[in-house]
């Protein structure tokens, strides 16, 4: 919905500005529609079909299926709830609702084992048409964080960063791709926490 601005008249009661309740049905609207922009979506693999991932020094997709027990997406912005996901579980990848939305994203992590003395995890969320993580030609690469794996396993990570969507983002929709700087790390329980915070189309 596009932003409704009261007519308030020339001058100071001439009558010629909107009714008032006019006026306050197109305040109604008006905040509906910023209540309506925000919610969130948490997705946490059940661990059943793929009950771990062991990433390597190869570049590999996170695997999220939203099967799990505390998955929630009942609080989802209303103009997609009960519609769509903020998560594609199908496909393990971002679904931005919008051009100009921005959103905060958390990616919560189990790592379990570790082999060969890995460092790092390099992270990066690839928005690219046949993304690979690796920034080749199909790839787009828009976030990447270091994971540091010198715990002593298990133990769980969480990382946490802000995205926006342009047109590329809404078109593609983003995945999550992982590798080690050398060895293997076993990751067990994964989930992502998704909050739209704004949509750039009501301003």
């Amino acid at each position: 919905m596009a932003k409704q601005t009261i007519n308030i008249g020339t001058v100071a009661n001439d009558g010629t500005g909107d009714a008032l309740r006019d006026a306050f049905d197109k305040v109604n609207d008006n905040t509906t529609e910023l209540y309506n922009v925000g919610g969130w979506g948490f997705y946490v693999d059940g661990e059943t079909t793929t009950p771990t991932q062991v990433i390597t020094t190869t570049t590999q997709k996170l695997s999220i299926d939203g099967a799990g027990a505390t998955s929630e997406s009942g609080y989802l912005p209303y103009e997609i709830r009960g519609i769509s996901e903020l998560w594609d579980t199908a496909n393990d990848k971002i679904t931005p609702i919008g051009l100009g939305d921005s959103y905060d994203v958390r990616l919560d992590l189990e790592i379990t084992a570790k082999t060969g003395s890995p460092n790092v995890i390099d992270l990066v969320l690839d928005i690219g048409a046949t993304p690979d993580g690796t920034g080749g030609a199909g790839s787009i690469l828009i976030v990447n964080r270091i994971i540091s794996t010198g715990k002593t396993a298990p133990y769980k990570v969480s990382v946490g960063f802000p995205i926006f969507s342009l047109g590329t983002f809404v078109s593609n929709g983003g995945s999550f791709w992982l590798s080690t700087d050398a060895g293997t790390v076993t990751i067990g329980s994964r989930g992502i926490f998704i909050k739209r915070d704004t949509s750039g189309q009501i301003w």
